[in-house]
């Protein structure tokens, strides 16, 4: 298969320690309440939800060096008050970057080559131009190839059907740890606005070969 058909990349492992775990969650635990989800930088101080909204970092936050077009995981809490405002003012708990890969065009043949190795899913959704998972992995030392393909001879299909690919490169036995992770669709499919449905098939260690449907 060709190379450039799967990314090799260590996945970020553990970093739901400090931001609390979980994906789109909003917590009140009676003191500040805060918000955990994938954001994309504009900069180090300013990012998209994938609702099309942007949260600013107050001035005196110390954020990461972020530039444009990064994925991060984000834990905030909102100090703007009126929920229907396309700015919102947010002081930033804890963030950190997180992969993005691409959505890759090959040939059927080198789909069905690709190893499928299996990873514990805990939810896959999408956002805007991302597909975005959160999983765990067994990993101890080696980094692991992962992917998202889709059979060139096919795009103008009603249902695109892509596939997860993982390969451990043969990684010992080591530990579970958490990953996120996003893909970006736009290069292949354009902009989320046909509602065409869009078929991903997964490997899991949980929930067997699953088929995950979405409207793009």
């Amino acid at each position: 298969m060709n190379k450039g058909a799967v990314t090799g990349f260590l996945i970020c492992f553990a970093i739901a320690s400090f931001l609390f775990s979980c994906e789109n969650k909003t917590v009140d635990y009676g003191l500040d309440k805060y918000y955990v989800e994938i954001v994309t930088a504009l900069n180090s101080k300013e990012f998209q939800l994938d609702n099309g909204k942007i949260i600013i970092a107050t001035s005196e936050e110390k954020t990461k060096a972020y530039v444009l077009g990064d994925r991060v995981l984000m834990n905030y809490t909102m100090l703007t008050e009126k929920e229907m405002e396309d700015n919102y003012s947010v002081r930033i708990n804890g963030s950190a970057k997180i992969p993005l890969g691409k959505l890759t065009l090959t040939s059927d043949s080198a789909i069905n080559a690709s190893m499928k190795e299996p990873v514990l899913l805990e939810s896959v959704w999408l956002g805007s131009q991302y597909l975005n998972m959160k999983f765990y992995i067994n990993y101890k030392s080696a980094s692991h190839s992962i992917g998202l393909l889709t059979d060139s001879m096919r795009l103008e299909s009603d249902t695109l059907r892509m596939y997860f690919v993982h390969n451990t490169n043969n990684d010992p036995p080591g530990y579970p740890s958490n990953a996120y992770l996003s893909f970006n669709l736009k290069d292949v499919l354009g902009e989320p606005k046909n509602g065409r449905v869009i078929s991903m098939q997964i490997n899991t260690s949980n929930l067997g070969d699953k088929i995950f449907d979405f409207k793009y």
